[in-house]
């Protein structure tokens, strides 16, 4: 069962049918589902999702969407919640929204928006549903489930979508109640989604047409292909009504043109580069046209991330040096200039770039993992340890920077510290138990002095009290 290509869905953000019936439950249902369980069982969820060979780990575009999609939280009914980005190689249209604020998109959705007030607008209707407390209906119709019969219920309906004979099996396996009439938004929720997100967007300062036209080609789309129509048109029911309803709203208001910024042109670039093959990428790259600096500097960072994965590093590296003379600054460029470098085997002009880099966007998160990368790809693990120290003391719970510790230690046979390390790791994913594991082989390890001992053995105890905490509670 491909429960990340199922994602397709807006997961556990889908009701029965008798929902549809309830009065709006605002806040109201917060009594019987609070803030603590949705977000406990989001976290249990993105456990699952994060183990998928489909979650896209990129920094880059990670980084672009969070960015993005801060700017439109900060303009949504409930700017105070906290949300987190993430996306998913799949090259069908879809977004989705999971409990606890996640916000999952697929990579085709990127590709195949037009600017990037479309893409805005996608989100602001996703985040939309997650400030409105839709979850809060399914909640209330499956009242006295356990929030692990929850889980297991969306992982099938994840399956359901994708591949219908799986998701019956995921369905049986879990045990849960029937989901056929769980599959859908109900119309009332896609119509205060679209309502509350065109606000959004519009507060945001993008152009609030950009919802309108993405959905209108969408439903096009579908008329077409009435059998393999987007994904998202399954998952979010596309009506004439709703389209109609944005185009009254965008009447009432004077047009506004919005440019698109370069991070956005960049990151779509990057993921149409990764589609398909890459010889057909770099022929997609090389017959585009061009009108301006910003174009060219689009179809050039494309065709070097198409030349790269065809591993044509001397090609990318030329495509780049037109583009270093004004954008070489530029983070993304930065970090890819790097990475050709090393497949060049130039890795001391990879980490000097880097350090350029770093020095114009010294907040630049992807830069800075790519240079801690790099620094253990020329073997200079002491160096990194210095270099990783120092980012941990700004971002305690970075993931990431942890994943390159650990690395740096065990290349320099420091199996305890590894461990430990690796231990944070897994404690900021929330998976408690493989965390208690790391430091329990941390303890047994011979190169252990009393300080990292004392250290070691607190924080066991600590992991300890979370997992009993994280345990699902019985019911409702």
């Amino acid at each position: 069962m491909r429960s990340l290509r199922a994602i397709a869905v807006s997961l556990l953000l889908t009701y029965p049918v008798q929902a549809a019936e309830l009065p709006d439950l605002g806040e109201i249902a917060r009594t019987s589902f609070t803030s603590a369980q949705e977000t406990k069982l989001g976290r249990e969820i993105m456990r699952q999702i994060r183990a998928e060979k489909d979650y896209l780990d990129d920094a880059e575009l990670a980084d672009y969407l969070n960015g993005l999609g801060e700017r439109l939280v900060a303009a949504s009914e409930d700017p105070s919640r906290h949300f987190e980005f993430f996306v998913v190689r799949d090259a069908t249209l879809n977004a989705f929204a999971l409990p606890g604020g996640y916000i999952g998109v697929h990579t085709g959705l990127i590709s195949a928006t037009r600017n990037e007030s479309e893409l805005a607008g996608v989100l602001a209707h996703e985040i939309a549903h997650v400030t409105q407390n839709h979850l809060a209906r399914l909640v209330k119709a499956q009242e006295g489930s356990t929030l692990a019969t929850l889980a297991a219920l969306a992982v099938a309906i994840l399956a359901a979508r994708s591949n219908s004979q799986a998701g019956q099996a995921a369905i049986t396996a879990a045990q849960a109640f029937s989901v056929q009439n769980q599959l859908d938004y109900t119309r009332d929720h896609e119509r205060e989604a679209d309502r509350v997100g065109f606000q959004t967007l519009k507060r945001a300062g993008f152009d609030a047409g950009g919802m309108a036209s993405f959905f209108e080609r969408l439903q096009a789309q579908g008329r077409l292909y009435e059998v393999n129509a987007p994904a998202y048109l399954r998952t979010h029911p596309l009506t004439y009504e709703r389209i109609a309803d944005m185009q009254n709203r965008l009447q009432d208001m004077p047009y506004h043109q919005v440019a698109d910024s370069l991070e956005y042109r960049l990151m779509r670039a990057k993921v149409q580069a990764q589609e398909g093959n890459a010889a057909d990428a770099v022929k997609r790259f090389s017959s585009q046209s061009y009108q301006d600096d910003t174009e060219e500097t689009t179809r050039r960072y494309g065709l070097a991330v198409a030349l790269l994965r065809a591993n044509q590093a001397e090609r990318a590296a030329t495509e780049l040096q037109a583009t270093s003379r004004k954008y070489a600054q530029v983070p993304v460029i930065a970090d890819l200039m790097a990475e050709v470098a090393f497949a060049r085997g130039r890795g001391s002009e990879a980490l000097a770039l880097l350090r350029a880099g770093m020095a114009g966007h010294p907040d630049s998160r992807p830069l800075s993992y790519a240079y801690a990368k790099g620094l253990l790809r020329q073997g200079q693990a002491n160096t990194a340890l210095a270099y990783l120290r120092k980012q941990l003391a700004l971002h305690p719970d970075d993931v990431h920077l942890f994943e390159f510790q650990a690395q740096a230690y065990q290349v320099l046979k420091r199996d305890m510290e590894s461990h430990m390390a690796q231990a944070e790791v897994y404690a900021r994913l929330y998976q408690y138990r493989a965390a208690i594991e790391q430091l329990q082989l941390a303890l047994k390890s011979g190169d252990r002095d009393f300080y990292t001992l004392s250290i070691a053995e607190a924080r066991l105890r600590q992991l300890q009290d979370l997992e009993k905490q994280s345990r699902p509670i019985n019911s409702y």
